[in-house]
């Protein structure tokens, strides 16, 4: 199966309610997926926010931080007052996810787009990334190209409505195509998490 290239839109060039068209129609086929798959009526199932380490096992891999991160954060972490940067190395995708990784049963992740974190920060680094490629059942199936984002350099953020979905017990892995030496990668997974009602979360 070919590898699917997609340039994400930035979310300046869309009409105002867009964004939010493409995400409820990404979550009404993803738990239309999750229902069929696990014999589940959609109201059994819930939809929540990715909690970006205990869900995705993001930067749990030294290849693609100086320190994995064990804790529930986007892109760079602080350690010791710090902030963690990527690896002495660029021009290449480094692996975000630990090796070996699997989605949990009965739940699936839906990713489709990423917003651009650095904002945040009181003196805003450069952008580190520009592709992110989704391995997922041992296969490349999908690279986002982010270049159409990155010229709206205080925000980058885009998204697709051909999102990419990780279903249970599927080995995946998320890597990054790191431009620059020793910078923080600071960019967020847009998505949700799809699951049975109890499985974390009893309303």
């Amino acid at each position: 199966m070919a590898v699917s290239n997609i340039t994400l839109t930035p979310i300046q060039e869309m009409a105002p309610g867009q964004v939010t068209a493409i995400r409820n129609s990404v979550i009404d086929a993803v738990v239309a997926k999750a229902s069929s798959e696990l014999s589940l009526p959609a109201n059994k199932l819930i939809i929540r926010d990715i909690r970006p380490y205990h869900d995705l096992d993001f930067a749990d891999n030294t290849d693609y931080l100086t320190e994995v991160c064990n804790i529930d954060t986007w892109g760079a972490f602080y350690s010791g007052g710090a902030q963690v940067v990527s690896p002495a190395a660029s021009g290449n995708y480094y692996d975000a996810i630990a090796d070996g990784t699997t989605m949990a049963d009965n739940r699936y992740v839906a990713l489709y787009g990423v917003r651009d974190m650095r904002v945040s920060l009181n003196a805003i680094i450069a952008q580190n990334i520009s592709l992110i490629k989704f391995n997922i059942g041992a296969a490349d199936r999908i690279i986002w190209d982010l270049s159409k984002c990155e010229n709206f350099k205080n925000y980058i953020a885009g998204v697709t409505p051909s999102p990419v979905v990780i279903p249970p017990l599927a080995p995946y892995q998320v890597s990054c195509y790191l431009m620059a030496d020793s910078i923080a990668p600071y960019l967020q997974l847009m998505g949700f998490v799809v699951e049975p009602i109890g499985l974390l979360i009893t309303p």
